[in-house]
C-alpha cells in the first residue's frame, strides 16, 4: 500500500493491513505520526504527487485584488498564521493582530477574525467571522450573518469595506 504524509507530503511504501484504520503510521523523514486514516493514500506509483487543489497543507494567504481605497505598501499580500487572525484597518486604536495597510475608512479597525486550524490529517482549515464590523464582512459576494462561521477554500473572495481579498496557498 502506498499512502502520503499530510506534514511533509513523501510517498510512503507500507505493508500494512488497509483494514486496520487505527494502525500507526510514523513517517521516516519529517518523524509525523498518526493513525492511517490521516494519511492520504496514493492513488498512483508514477509520477510526480498530485496534492488535491482545494485543500492548503500551509496557512494560505490573501491578496488584495480590488480597492477603491489606498494600499499603504508595495506588498498586497497578507500572510495568514496559525491561530486566529483578527483583520481590521491599520490604526493606533486597533486591536487587530493583523492591521491591514489601507485607507478605507469602510473597514473596521477590527473587522473579521480568520481562525487558521490544522486538522489530524495535516489540512489547515481557515474559518471566518465578523467581529461585529459597521460595514459587514463578504464571502464570495454573500453577507455574513451574526454568529456565522464560513469555511474558506483557496479561490474565496472576502470583502472589507471596499477592499476584496482573495484567499490563495503559500
Amino acid at each position: 500500500m502506498e499512502i502520503i504524509c499530510p506534514k511533509c507530503s513523501i510517498r510512503l511504501k507500507l505493508k500494512i493491513n488497509p483494514d486496520v484504520p487505527k494502525a500507526v503510521v510514523a513517517c521516516p523523514k519529517c518523524k509525523y505520526k498518526g493513525y492511517l486514516t490521516d494519511f492520504q493514500e496514493s492513488i498512483s506509483t508514477e509520477g510526480p504527487i498530485v496534492l488535491p487543489a482545494d485543500k492548503l497543507y500551509k496557512p494560505g494567504k490573501l491578496i488584495m485584488i480590488e480597492s477603491d481605497a489606498r494600499w499603504l505598501q508595495p506588498d498586497k499580500t497578507v500572510a495568514l498564521k496559525r491561530g486566529v487572525n483578527t483583520l481590521g484597518r491599520m490604526s493606533p486604536n486597533s486591536t487587530s493582530n493583523t492591521q491591514l495597510s489601507t485607507d478605507d475608512t469602510y473597514m473596521s479597525r477590527n473587522h473579521a477574525v480568520i481562525d487558521v486550524v490544522i486538522k489530524a490529517n495535516g489540512i489547515f482549515e481557515h474559518i471566518l467571522s465578523d467581529q461585529g464590523s459597521s460595514n459587514g464582512t463578504f464571502h464570495n459576494g454573500d453577507c455574513l450573518e451574526k454568529d456565522d462561521r464560513i469555511k474558506l477554500a483557496p479561490g474565496d473572495t472576502i470583502r472589507l469595506g471596499h477592499t476584496v481579498f482573495k484567499l490563495i496557498k503559500e
